[in-house]
């Protein structure tokens, strides 16, 4: 049987640098810089916020490489709100982790080789149900030939990964028995996530597992790729916390971490979570076995406004100007145009503008991820464009969005 090693400090792998969709803000700019090109890659999702995104200088995984309820064993987790008293030093945060870092766990993988099972890397999840169900990222066990976690009290289990969706990078993983007295995290609500919020991350950075961090939420409704409505938070986040719990005040998770946004390959403050909404509504079919997979038209597109029209020549102010299109995709393949040229600091030139779906009207890469979002793998959907002055129809069949390690990515021209 495969030994499973002692962690070791884990080197990040490069996330695909799928543009970044930041949440649309009075006075957000228009960086158009090399390292700030303005572009998305549509993914039909959950309803959420996006307009524009940057290509940052690196993105990483911070991995290198729905149940609430009570606690095994029978112990339950209650989630009153959580402050020192007076003569107090205990902070908030060595409260949350007292009341939920018992149900953290290491994740820790290994890969197939000519040689059999050999040490691939690691992060972290947590328990969400006392049958010995363990949520954490899909990048965390992807490719693994077996996987084991390490739960706070030391004790080991080999674990089977029952589903995944690709697109949120959610896996859910059961082990066949829980060690004893090994609670079940309490699942926190975070469509009622407030920025400024107190956030606390409990993971196993570099393989230092039980390690916590604070910050507060930074942000909320971030996109990033197929992922939607992600909690942005400045809670240190590093290689090895994917899949670990982010947590409020009151010891409720409300998110999943799963990456960094960093020029250094390391916590710079900007760091990403699953919403734990997200992860709930999709648990029962994770738990079924099912590989979830999201719609997808595969286009890089920007908001059109005003100034974006008038550069461009063209008759309307609102919809969404398609830059590029992924060779191969839904897009592509029905025939949608995407722009020519563009130097880091102009836009490509060119592009169809998507003003409706089905008839109804868009205005921004949000409402068009929206409207693709209410359509099934495989439907067919009626676009109406503006190419060179003239109003058309597109017909597009989505399709799943492809893994991330096969995610085109759109980049500045030289």
């Amino acid at each position: 049987m495969y030994q499973y090693p002692s962690p070791e400090p884990h080197e990040p792998q490069a996330h695909p640098t799928e543009p970044q969709a930041s949440r649309k803000q009075a006075g957000r700019g228009r960086r158009r810089g090399a390292t700030a090109f303005l572009a998305l890659a549509l993914v039909g999702t959950a309803a959420g916020s996006g307009a524009i995104g940057t290509v940052a200088a690196d993105r990483w995984l911070v991995n290198d490489q729905g149940n609430t309820g009570g606690a095994a064993q029978g112990a339950s987790l209650t989630t009153q709100p959580l402050q020192a008293g007076a003569g107090q030093s205990a902070s908030i945060a060595s409260q949350v982790y007292k009341r939920a870092g018992g149900a953290v766990v290491e994740v820790q993988t290994a890969g197939e080789s000519g040689r059999g099972l050999t040490p691939q890397g690691g992060g972290s999840g947590f328990v969400v149900d006392a049958k010995g169900l363990i949520l954490t990222n899909r990048h965390v066990v992807s490719g693994a030939g077996a996987v084991r976690v390490r739960f706070a009290n030391g004790e080991t289990r080999d674990a089977e990964v029952l589903g995944t969706s690709p697109a949120s990078d959610l896996a859910l993983l059961r082990v066949q028995n829980l060690p004893a007295n090994v609670p079940v995290a309490a699942l926190g609500n975070s469509e009622s996530v407030q920025v400024g919020e107190t956030a606390v991350a409990i993971g196993s950075p570099f393989g230092l597992e039980q390690t916590v961090t604070q910050g507060i939420v930074s942000a909320i409704e971030r996109n990033y790729g197929p992922q939607r409505d992600l909690i942005q938070t400045d809670a240190p986040i590093n290689p090895g916390n994917s899949g670990g719990p982010l947590l409020n005040s009151r010891g409720e998770v409300i998110g999943v971490n799963t990456l960094n946004e960093s020029p250094v390959r390391g916590s710079v403050g900007v760091g990403f979570a699953v919403p734990i909404d997200s992860a709930k509504t999709l648990m029962p079919r994770l738990e079924a076995g099912e590989t979830v997979r999201r719609a997808w038209m595969g286009i890089a597109g920007y908001d059109l406004d005003t100034t974006t029209a008038h550069e461009q020549d063209l008759r309307v102010t609102e919809g969404v100007l398609v830059l590029e299109v992924v060779a191969g995709g839904p897009a592509a393949d029905a025939g949608v145009r995407g722009g020519q040229g563009g130097n880091g600091q102009m836009l490509p030139e060119g592009g169809d503008v998507i003003t409706a779906v089905e008839g109804t009207k868009i205005t921004d890469m949000s409402g068009l991820g929206d409207a693709v979002a209410a359509k099934r793998l495989g439907q067919e959907v009626r676009l109406t464009v503006l190419r060179d002055g003239q109003t058309r129809q597109i017909t597009v069949k989505l399709a799943a969005w492809p893994d991330q390690q096969q995610q085109m990515v759109p980049q500045p021209q030289p």
